[in-house]
């Protein structure tokens, strides 16, 4: 294959790429120690959190895990139809508030020293150290980006042959000045900058 016409492309690394790549191998390891529980990370995250609340209305849950309230849904309907969690209407705009039922208290409290494995053997292979940098970049991370989605910018992508096109600009301008510069004073009034940025 004849390559020499190629396009090439920066390598930018992306960092929602890297972000889902850690998280969807820490998922991994978690539904594998978990395996004999019979719960998946998910869905051990969703028992242990509506326990710690008590009760909690799902908009929150949502919040909290920035998940959407469409997949939110389909997790805890798995969880209702195994018998783990109830619901009910609450008096806010009918919002849905979850519960731990008898069976989901009983499976919580089985599969916690399960995860309590994965959490170990993550953390040593990983370090004490480590394991705190992470979960600080986490909230760094969480925080910075729902900062970013409130940054009144247009949501445009920049085609690249634009890019290229104004790289190549600046790198036109920069040389343009660079011999203007370089022309004696006398000569400088005969072609003023303005004249030759306008050929960049």
């Amino acid at each position: 294959m004849d390559t020499r016409h190629a396009r090439s492309y920066p390598q930018t690394i992306c960092v929602c790429a890297a972000l889902r790549r850690a998280a969807r191998a820490a998922t991994q390891l978690y539904d594998l120690v978990l395996q004999p529980t019979g719960l998946k990370a998910t869905q051990f995250i969703a028992l242990q959190t509506i326990d710690q609340a008590g009760e909690l209305p799902q908009w929150k849950f949502a919040r909290q895990y920035s998940v959407a309230v469409e997949t939110l849904s389909r997790r805890l309907a798995v969880l209702r139809r195994m018998g783990l969690v109830s619901v009910e209407t609450g008096p806010n705009h009918g919002e849905r508030i979850y519960r731990l039922t008898d069976q989901g208290r009983l499976s919580l409290t089985r599969a916690t020293p399960y995860w309590e494995r994965a959490q170990e053997r993550l953390q040593r292979t990983l370090g004490n150290n480590k394991i705190q940098v992470l979960l600080q970049l986490c909230e760094s991370t969480e925080a910075a980006t729902h900062q970013a989605e409130q940054l009144r910018t247009k949501n445009v992508a920049v085609p690249l042959s634009t890019r290229n096109e104004s790289a190549e600009g600046k790198r036109i301008t920069s040389r343009s000045i660079a011999a203007l510069s370089a022309v004696p004073r006398s000569d400088a009034t005969q072609a003023p900058a303005k004249s030759l940025l306008r050929t960049a």
